[in-house]
Parts: structure tokens; sequence; C-alpha cells
């Protein structure tokens, strides 16, 4: 009998379904004279104008940037070959010298630097790595393999760098801060709130790891042993380019994976260029939502300023927050980041 309990230990401590979650790590924050590297995971950026305002982006918050190797290459749409730009990874993260790794885009082909990468290097050298959109493969694999914090926010050569945007980079980055992440107050000509609004599919306040991105990518990822678990999580999504039924389908997706049924929160972002290509007959993205996840009776709600946009949230992948579905908030309950 012992000797079958202790077989049954072994299995359920090796089994991909049962494993144990990992210890999670926090990297060291950043400061002024730091240095980060850019790379590119998936596309290349478009221009190497973009890459110089990219780095001026960075020099402006006091920081020191270096280059992947394959940042100014081009394999097809990818900025080098998969091999190359995962070697642009593993090297920036065995690199003492730098002390995060910020993404310059996303596009396609980061799922296909997975098999590259090397994780037990990654997790013994801990450190700041940021981007979103399809880099969401990367920041979720990361944690999942290492228990790193990665984190969702901007890409250097995505969009504008907003004071706003930037106000919860230096808070939470540089600063180590745990705050309350809210959506602005934006003035218009009108005697209700009509930018920037949150729309409350269920109140209610729930706390725990936040997990998410791209709805996207995070579907292609379903059934790989990159995914993290989401029981009991707080997911986050966005998207865009996708039409109303595209978002319907893949919310199914995650119904029918379990996925959905397991959190305890969820927020959705922005959907940029989302409308349904044939208006007529069609349901309004807010309708989708609510059929999803109302029956999940969790709080949740629309329209926090996560997603395709130039004024964005800092989210720390595997960070403990509360968040308050009626306010639209999401309050850190630690720092991201260690001391």
């Amino acid at each position: 009998m012992k000797k079958l309990s202790f077989i049954i230990l072994c299995w359920l401590m090796i089994s991909p379904v049962f494993a144990l979650p990992l210890p999670t790590i926090k990297p060291a924050p950043l400061k002024k004279g730091d240095t980060v590297a850019l790379i590119s995971s998936g596309f290349r950026a478009n221009t190497d104008q973009d890459i110089q305002f990219a780095t001026e982006r960075l020099q402006a918050l006091g920081l020191t940037v270096i280059y992947g190797k394959t940042v100014f290459q081009q394999t097809g749409y990818f900025a080098g070959t998969d091999q190359a730009r995962a070697a642009d990874i593993n090297d920036m993260f065995a690199n003492p010298k730098v002390n995060a790794i910020i993404e310059l885009r996303g596009g396609w082909g980061s799922a296909r630097t997975l098999e590259y990468l090397d994780f037990p290097l990654i997790k013994k050298n801990p450190k700041i790595f940021m981007g979103f959109s399809d880099i969401t493969t990367l920041l979720l694999a990361i944690h999942q393999k290492t228990g790193l914090i990665t984190f969702h926010g901007p890409m250097a050569a995505a969009f504008p760098w907003t004071q706003y945007t930037v106000n919860y980079l230096e808070k939470i980055l540089f600063q180590g801060n745990a705050i309350e992440m809210a959506n602005p107050i934006i003035k218009s000509d009108d005697l209700t709130r009509t930018v920037a609004r949150i729309q409350t599919i269920r109140p209610g306040i729930a706390t725990g790891e936040i997990l998410g991105g791209n709805l996207s990518v995070l579907v292609s990822m379903l059934g790989s042993s990159y995914l993290p678990s989401f029981k009991n999580k707080i997911l986050f999504l966005e998207d865009t380019g996708e039409d109303v039924y595209q978002i319907d389908r893949m919310l199914t997706q995650l119904q029918t994976a379990g996925i959905l049924k397991e959190i305890s929160g969820f927020i959705f972002g922005q959907c940029s260029n989302c409308n349904a290509k044939i208006p007529y007959g069609s349901f309004r993205l807010q309708e989708v939502l609510e059929q999803h996840i109302s029956p999940l009776k969790i709080p949740a709600w629309n329209g926090a300023m996560i997603g395709h946009q130039a004024n964005m949230f800092t989210i720390g992948e595997g960070a403990k927050v509360r968040i308050d579905a009626s306010e639209g908030t999401i309050t850190m309950l630690e720092p991201a980041v260690g001391r």
C-alpha cells in the first residue's frame, strides 16, 4: 500500500494536469541608468525609424538601450529565423548587464520560438519581460514554465507612449508600488461620461492572480503545456480586428475547454476594429460578452484600458490583485517586482 501511494504521489507530481504550481518569482525593479534590451520575437518593426523612436522613448526614461541580434534582420515577415529570435530571448536573459527585455512589436511568430527557449536559464536569470498582443504567448509560457511574473504592457514601437501609460509603467516597474488601475476621466462635450467608459457585466469584488492577454493568441495555446492553469484566476482579454462572431467563437472555445468555469473574475479590455462586418442581424460585442460571462456569476466588466491603443495599463501576469467590477478597477495587492 505504501509503495502504491508513493507511485501515485510521483505520478501526480509529474503529470501536467496535477503539477504543483511553481513559486512566484518577481523580477528586480528598473532604475535610471539600467540597460534594456529591445527584441522582436515575431514580426520585424515596420521601419528602422520605428526602432529609433522606440529607442528614444526608453532613453527618455533614463535607460540605456541595446538590441537583439535579429532586430534589424528580416526573414519574410519575421525579424530573423525562429531559432535566431529565440536565441535573442535566451541571450538577453543570460546577459547580466541587461535589466529588462521589451518587445518592439507584435504581429505573429512568438509561438514559433517556444521550442527553442531555455526555460531553466530564464528561471535562473529573472528580469522584467514586457509586451502584448502576439507576445501573450511568451508572457504566459514564461510564467507557466518558470513562475516569473511577466508584464502585459506597452511595446516600444507599437504605439505612442502617452503620459497615462508611462505613469503606470513607472509606478509599477520603477517604483515597485502596488497601485490601483482605473480608466482615465476624459473631458468631452457631454453631460455624461462617454469616453473610456466601462460597462459592468456583473457587479462584485474578486481577488486572485491575474492572467491573460490577447484572446486570439490565448485560444491558439489551448491544449499546449505552455498555457497556465486558470483555476481561481482573474482572466483579462483584449483583441483587435476581429468580427463580433469571431469573438463569440473564441469565447465559446474557452468555454468548451473548461477555462471560463474555472475563473473567479473577468475583465475585457478594448477590442479595436471589432465591429461586425455585416451589421444586420449581428449581436453587439457587449451582448456576446454578457451571453458567455453573466452565467458564470463572477465579477466582470468590459472596457478596461487594456489592448491595442496608446493608453494602457501595465499588468503583471501572475500578480495578486483585487478587482471591482462596478468601479472597473484593478488594485494590486502586492508589488509585481521585487526589492
